[in-house]
């Protein structure tokens, strides 16, 4: 089936005179006629009257108007939406905002439709809103990136314009669906990459902040000590369970070396004035070497330094490492 090629009117076909044989008229050859696609009529022009065989008939070629019409026409009866754009001048120069607007026809008289010449609904209607000179004014205020503001100005306009003024196409009734209003193709295309740039710096932003959460959160773990750097790399799959006790007990030894290396440059003596349970020393440092929980050796939390004159009032506290004071080295 051949696509359509208008609406109502499909195609309009001159005929020939028929011819006569003895007098008489013959039947006309149905091959003349053009073909009728599903949902159109074929009406005959005869003698300035028109004469429209509605769909589902069965033509002979011998009814009077078929052999002395001069001319045929095929509409189209069906349903149809028609959309129409129309542009109306912005406050930018060389911009235009077009509004584009869908009607729902139908052919309610075919006859009529061939008489007047409706061969094109789309033009007529086009043709029409052209004619309302509101309408073209309407946006020579507004730059063309103020499309969204103007939209319900425009729809306004067109429906009032339409009720108050209706198309004219006879045979055929003609309902306004839906008006929009659509800036140029360049400016949407702009407006679309602002858009992706302002998506792109706000996803970049967001992953940047995650980043800096999850730098902050590992740096905590870091200052934390070799412990906790080494549970990390665990946790992340990153070391293996013995790399982690080997990497572990070698900053425990580290930290031993260190506290005795540093124990060793105090001047002779200085241990006796610090808060430091000799004992425990002892105990912890052992524990690093033989194995088994060691950290940092910190002072008793009631530990204070000792004033001259009491390293003796220690002996009171009952057994254990007795603070010495400096009226102890006399003896």
């Amino acid at each position: 089936m051949p696509p359509l090629s208008g609406y109502p009117i499909v195609e309009e076909r001159s005929l020939r005179p028929p011819q006569r044989r003895l007098g008489f008229l013959v039947r006309r050859d149905l091959a003349e006629l053009p073909e009728t696609p599903v949902g159109t009529v074929l009406v005959f022009a005869v003698n300035g009257a028109y004469k429209a065989y509605t769909e589902g008939e069965h033509l002979r070629g011998s009814e009077e108007a078929v052999v002395r019409a001069r001319s045929v026409s095929v509409v189209y009866l069906r349903g149809r939406q028609v959309t129409v754009g129309v542009d109306i001048p912005s406050q930018d120069m060389g911009y235009a905002f077009q509004v584009r607007a869908t009607f729902a026809c139908r052919v309610t008289d075919p006859e009529a439709v061939v008489a007047s010449g409706v061969e094109d609904a789309a033009t007529i209607l086009r043709n029409h809103l052209l004619d309302d000179a509101g309408l073209m004014r309407l946006g020579v205020t507004r730059p063309v990136e103020e499309v969204h503001l103007l939209s319900v100005e425009v729809t306004g306009r067109v429906r009032a314009y339409l009720e108050f003024c209706p198309p004219q196409l006879d045979g055929v009734s003609v309902a306004l669906v839906n008006v929009a209003l659509l800036p140029p193709n360049d400016i949407l295309v702009h407006g679309q990459n602002l858009k992706r740039l302002k998506w792109s710096k706000e996803s970049k932003e967001l992953q940047w902040a995650i980043e800096n959460r999850d730098v902050a959160r590992i740096e905590e773990i870091f200052k934390r000590g070799a412990e906790a750097t080494t549970a990390f790399g665990v946790s992340r799959d990153q070391l293996m369970m013995t790399d982690a006790v080997g990497i572990t007990r070698e900053a425990q030894e580290s930290r031993m070396r260190s506290l005795s290396e540093l124990i060793n440059r105090l001047p002779d003596g200085s241990l006796d004035f610090l808060p430091i349970d000799t004992q425990r020393l002892i105990d912890r440092v052992m524990s690093s070497i033989v194995g088994g929980e060691a950290s940092f050796i910190e002072a008793p939390r009631n530990g204070e330094r000792l004033e001259i004159g009491e390293g003796r009032a220690a002996e009171d506290r009952g057994s254990g490492p007795r603070r010495i004071g400096l009226e102890d080295l006399d003896d």
